[in-house]
């Protein structure tokens, strides 16, 4: 799940993580309609254009349903070209959850000049989403789950390392007062139309990225008056938190197609196979020390990498190639793989398991990810450890209702690429076809983050629809990704 411009040539943007922050609650939420404390600062492109860029701060209550309780604060900027009086507004909901959106649009800003304030024709304005970047409280984290190397992956030996850091993290922030059930996509759609109200829009057209596509939409449901229009990337509806194994399976099918491959879905299958009955010990070179490491690897190791890294296009450009390095005894590359995301992975941020939590998934979707997870390639490795979580992070799902497919009518373009196994086509479909506003464009051959910028037919895509123009063009075709190509196959174990 992670965000509008993570695959932005001009706008390279990476999750940054700190020690946790210090904060004690306020009381008495202000009405969100005021901007605190805004600051003009000048911003020069590098192509030169100038623009002026307000920061400020929006307070709303921590839980809705408890006005008088305690507030919180929500770091924005607004980007406007130097001597405009922009009417329109253009809001990034960055994705992730738990990417920062005010990073982001400053990034946007400084690398695209001119033709970013051409093409998006008003102000542009991000927020730090609750529990995020500047906004106060900031609920990242420094919790690392301690994986062995010594042994292969499992849920039965992962899973309570994995359960003891979520509490850890968890009474830690409950003990500084954060009500982490707070943290979630309704309240966060509600905080989107207070900043709208603060800045004094009427309406604002809103543009998301995987999680900020879901709370795009919940935003429209919520606030239908307040949205003009939404641009959704790599869309993720409100029941789609949770993957679905089958979906996964179909672009691993289709990878393997495109890099002229067809046989490598059942090489994996062999392979995963092979390591369910005999993992094996691998020697890898450490880069934090420079000194050899083993790491064992098994069936669910080799399921969980690709799980992990799936969405980006480097990714499935080398997966073909690393399938048929595994399939000949070669381990060496999954291994440092593996190496890298045992000693890394953990809670960077309990704002990002919150609200996947509270998003959930409904009674059908769970029981449709447990029935397919037993014969799929990657298992449930694309939700794991996230939905097995609950209990330990102590949290609990919104209603219903809120996963019900949104219908208001605003018109929406979106944009799916077809080696996408994180929001795959069918999601957008599905979004689609209760919303009667709705055009769908699937990119060919982009996986889950690709350069919405920098194809020439999606900018003129992407310009007309801002503009109000219809007739858009149901494709886009990028080129096939840089399959790496194995020449001579090393056997090693």
């Amino acid at each position: 799940m992670k965000e509008l411009n993570a695959g932005i040539s001009m706008a390279r943007l990476a999750p940054r993580f700190a020690v946790f922050a210090l904060w004690l609650p306020l009381v008495g939420a202000a009405a969100p309609t005021t901007l605190i404390d805004p600051q003009d600062a000048p911003l020069i492109a590098t192509d030169g254009t100038a623009f002026v860029v307000t920061r400020g701060r929006v307070r709303v209550p921590e839980l809705r349903s408890e006005p008088e309780g305690p507030a919180i604060e929500l770091a924005v900027v607004r980007v406007r070209r130097a001597g405009a009086d922009a009417e329109k507004a253009h809001v990034i909901l960055a994705g992730g959850p738990g990417d920062s959106g005010v990073r982001q649009v400053i990034d946007l800003a400084r690398h695209g000049g001119a033709a970013l304030a051409e093409f998006i024709d008003g102000d542009v304005v991000g927020i730090d989403q609750r529990g995020v970047g500047a906004s106060t409280p900031n609920l990242r984290a420094t919790m690392r789950y301690g994986l062995p190397l010594d042994r292969p992956a499992s849920v039965a030996a992962w899973l309570p390392l994995m359960e003891q850091a979520a509490r850890a993290v968890a009474a830690e922030m409950r003990g500084r007062g954060i009500r982490l059930e707070a943290y979630n996509t309704e309240e966060s759609a509600d905080d989107v139309d207070a900043v709208r109200q603060s800045f004094g829009y009427g309406k604002v057209t809103l543009w998301g990225r995987s999680y900020g596509t879901h709370l795009a939409l919940a935003t429209a449901r919520r606030h239908p008056g307040a949205v003009e229009r939404m641009v959704l990337i790599s869309p993720e509806g409100p029941d789609h938190t949770w993957k679905l194994p089958s979906q996964v399976d179909r672009v691993l099918l289709r990878i393997g197609e495109r890099a002229g491959a067809p046989g490598m879905t059942g090489q994996l299958h062999a392979v995963i196979a092979g390591l369910a009955q005999s993992p094996v010990e691998v020697a890898v070179t450490d880069p934090a020390t420079g000194q050899e490491a083993k790491v064992v690897i098994g069936a669910m190791d080799v399921q969980w990498a690709i799980a992990q890294t799936l969405g980006d296009p480097r990714a499935v450009a080398t997966l073909p190639a690393t399938v048929q390095e595994m399939s000949a005894g070669n381990f060496r590359r999954v291994a440092q793989l593996t190496l890298l995301l045992r000693r890394q992975f953990g809670i960077d941020s309990a704002m990002k398991h919150m609200t996947d939590l509270s998003s959930g998934a409904s009674a059908a979707r769970s029981a449709r990810i447990e029935g397919e997870a037993g014969n799929a390639l990657l298992g449930d490795t694309m939700n794991f450890p996230g939905r097995y979580l609950y209990a330990a992070w102590n949290a609990r799902q919104i209603g219903d209702a809120f996963r019900e497919p949104v219908a208001v009518p605003v018109p929406t373009l979106m944009l799916v690429g077809d080696l996408d196994a994180r929001t795959p086509v069918e999601n957008a479909q599905e979004i689609a076809a209760t919303l009667p506003q709705a055009h769908l464009v699937v990119v060919e051959n982009a996986a889950h983050q690709f350069d919405v910028f920098g194809n020439a037919a999606m900018r003129a895509l992407l310009g007309r629809f801002v503009r109000g123009e219809t007739g858009l063009d149901p494709r886009i075709a990028l080129p096939l990704p840089r399959f790496e190509k194995v020449g001579s196959i090393r056997t090693e174990r």
